[in-house]
C-alpha cells in the first residue's frame, strides 16, 4: 500500500503513554494477589489494574486509526505487509530470545522444545499474545478496508464496528472456552495450549481496531468525543472501574470491558487535547511513554523481575506500599533507559520498534493532522 504524506498525531503519542502505562500497573500491580486478603493494598491495588483495564484496547484503537488514516485507499499490499512486519515482528523475536534466555536462567527444567513453542505461540512471555493479535488484524486490513469501503458506498459507515462488536459478544460468551477445550482434546503440545491459541485469535480485540477505523472515517467523531469525553463522565468511568474490579475476569468481566474502553477512549483523548495545548512537564513525559510505547510493552515484564527481585533482596514486598512506589515508575524508567541504549546500537531502532519519525514543531488533533494529510 502506497502511504498518504505523513501525519504525526500528538494526542496520540498521549494516548499510548496513556495506555503502556496502565499496562505495567497491570503487570505492576498484579502483585497484590500474593499478599493477605486483609491487608488495605488488596482492594486498592485491585482497583487500580482494573480501572487500568483500557490499556491494550487504547493500543488497537489507536493501531486502526493511524493506519487507516495512512492507507485507506492505498494499494501497495507488498510494501504494506514489509513495513508492519518489520515495525512488529523483528522487535518481537529481539525481546523473545531475550526472555527465553531469562527462562533457561530462573526455570531449571526449561527446555529447548518449550523455547520453540515459546516463539511459534508468541508465549516466551505472556503478554506477547498482543502482539499475536495485532499481526493478524495487520494482515486483514487491506480486507477490512475493502469492507469498510464498501459499507461506506452503501451509507453503512458503522457496519464493520457493529459487526465485529457482535462476534466479540459471541466470541466471549460462547465460543472461547470451547475452542480451547476442543483444541487441547485434539493436542496439547505445551500446557494450556488450547487457551493459549484461543486468547491470540483476533475476534477478541477485533472491536477496538474497528473503532479506530470508525473513529477516522466517521464525520461524526468529534460529535461523539465530546459527549463521551465530558468530564462530567469521570465518575462513571471510576464506577465502571468498581465494577470491573468486583467481576475480576471470565465471561462479564470481557463484556464489561468493551463499553469501558470506548468511555476511557474518549476520555483520555480529551484529556490528551487539552494537555497537548498546554505543554509542560506532563505532556513531555507521557509523550515519551508513547514514543517508547511498543518497546516499552516489549521490555516490561522482564524489568518487573529484575526490580522485585531488587526489592525482595532488601526486604521490600508486595504488602507494602513503597514497593508499588518504586516498582511502578522504575520498569518505566528502565525500560525507556533500555530502549533508549538499544537504539544507539547499529540497527537499534529495529530491535526496539520504537518509532523515530520527526515530529513537526506542532502537533495538534485529529483533525488537524488529517487536514494536513
Amino acid at each position: 500500500m502506497t502511504e498518504k504524506a505523513a501525519t504525526w498525531i500528538g494526542e496520540f503519542d498521549l494516548l499510548r503513554g496513556f495506555a503502556i502505562l496502565a499496562i505495567v500497573t497491570i503487570h505492576g500491580g498484579s502483585f497484590y494477589n500474593t499478599i493477605d486478603g486483609s491487608s488495605p493494598i488488596v482492594p486498592i491495588a485491585a482497583y487500580l489494574t482494573h480501572l487500568s483495564d483500557f490499556g491494550v484496547p487504547v493500543f488497537f484503537f489507536v493501531s486502526g486509526f493511524v493506519l487507516t488514516l495512512r492507507y485507506f485507499d492505498a494499494s501497495d499490499l507488498k510494501g504494506f505487509y514489509r513495513r508492519r512486519l518489520a515495525t512488529i515482528a523483528v522487535p518481537y523475536l529481539a525481546f523473545s530470545v531475550l526472555y527465553i534466555g531469562y527462562n533457561f536462567i530462573t526455570m531449571p527444567d526449561y527446555t529447548i522444545s518449550q523455547a520453540a513453542w515459546s516463539i511459534v505461540l508468541f508465549d516466551a512471555t505472556g503478554i506477547f499474545w498482543f502482539i499475536a493479535v495485532l499481526l493478524q488484524l495487520y494482515l486483514l486490513f487491506p480486507l477490512l478496508m475493502r469492507w469498510q469501503r464498501s459499507s461506506e458506498r452503501r451509507g453503512r459507515g458503522w457496519e464493520m464496528l457493529a459487526v465485529s462488536t457482535f462476534a466479540y459478544v459471541i466470541w466471549y460468551a460462547f465460543l472461547v472456552e470451547p475452542l480451547a477445550a476442543a483444541i487441547d482434546s485434539i493436542a496439547q503440545p505445551v500446557p494450556g495450549f488450547g487457551e493459549i491459541v484461543a486468547a491470540r485469535i483476533f475476534i477478541g480485540s477485533l472491536p477496538f481496531f474497528a473503532l479506530g477505523i470508525w473513529a477516522q472515517r466517521s464525520p461524526s467523531r468529534e460529535s461523539w468525543t465530546d459527549r463521551l469525553g465530558s468530564f462530567a463522565l469521570v465518575p462513571v468511568a471510576l464506577v465502571f472501574a468498581g465494577v470491573l474490579t468486583f467481576l475480576g475476569s471470565g465471561t462479564w468481566w470481557a463484556l464489561a470491558v468493551l463499553p469501558f474502553s470506548i468511555l476511557m477512549i474518549a476520555l483520555l483523548y480529551r484529556l490528551s487535547r487539552w494537555l497537548i495545548a498546554r505543554g509542560g512537564l506532563t505532556t513531555g513525559a507521557v509523550s515519551t511513554m508513547g514514543t517508547y510505547s511498543y518497546g516499552i510493552y516489549l521490555a516490561h515484564m522482564l524489568m518487573i523481575a529484575v526490580i522485585v527481585n531488587r526489592l525482595w533482596a532488601v526486604d521490600i514486598f508486595a504488602d507494602q506500599a513503597i514497593f508499588y512506589l518504586l516498582l511502578l515508575p522504575g520498569t518505566i524508567v528502565l525500560c525507556i533507559a533500555l530502549l533508549f541504549i538499544m537504539n544507539l546500537l547499529p540497527y537499534g531502532t529495529m530491535l526496539t520498534g520504537v518509532r523515530t519519525k520527526s515530529k513537526p514543531h506542532k502537533v495538534g488533533d485529529a483533525s488537524r493532522a488529517e487536514r494536513r494529510a
